[in-house]
């Protein structure tokens, strides 16, 4: 496996920047408006963001693409599936209980497990941390939970764990109609990136 890059942003909260007048604002509008063309008028909803290593910004693109998005009339459901490092409660300042683990435990209802935030965009976070995720991952409940989502949502953004980190993409890629890539200048090694995408590409995933 390639090494990891030293550099670790793990420790950040990722900083929501649509409407502050930051310059890289206008990339996420870019962005949105592919994701939206990508979508194809509903057809594809369920977008797995993936890294190859921590620290690439991923987080940060999820949320702020979660945001330009539902300034763009779009309902968007932000799902925090990085279990070993959850970052989306933070980043909208909503506390981290009554998440998906203990939603799948029957701990806690639908409507308990999503947040409403001042964006315009609804959060699941993580809640509790869990041990053995593809238990959750392949389970009848979390699949039920997607395809409701689906029914309630333009655009469904899932945040996952790196892909040289677990092996979590596997079990969430039978769920999603796409994976969003993404790459950090001057932090991701080609060797990682390579090695990821192939990872991808062996489970046939559609990136």
């Amino acid at each position: 496996m390639a090494k990891k890059s030293k550099l670790n942003f793990d420790t950040e909260v990722p900083k929501i920047v649509i409407g502050n007048k930051e310059a890289h604002g206008d990339s996420y509008y870019r962005l949105k408006d592919n994701v939206i063309y990508y979508s194809d008028n509903g057809k594809n909803k369920v977008f797995q963001i993936e890294s190859s290593i921590s620290g690439e910004g991923k987080s940060t693109v999820v949320i702020n693409l979660a945001v330009a998005l539902a300034r763009s009339n779009k309902k968007v459901c932000v799902v925090d599936l990085d279990f070993r490092r959850p970052k989306i409660h933070r980043a909208f300042n909503i506390p981290n209980f009554e998440g998906i683990a203990e939603y799948m435990l029957g701990d806690c209802s639908k409507e308990a497990l999503i947040k409403k935030t001042e964006y315009g965009v609804d959060v699941i976070n993580r809640g509790k941390a869990a041990q053995n995720t593809s238990i959750i991952f392949t389970s009848d409940k979390f699949k039920a939970l997607i395809n409701e989502l689906k029914e309630e949502y333009d655009m469904i953004l899932l945040d996952c764990p790196p892909v040289l980190l677990v092996s979590d993409y596997i079990h969430i890629s039978k769920l999603s109609d796409t994976v969003l890539f993404v790459v950090s200048c001057g932090v991701t090694h080609r060797a990682q990136l390579v090695e990821a995408i192939d990872l991808l590409k062996r489970n046939e995933v559609n990136i």
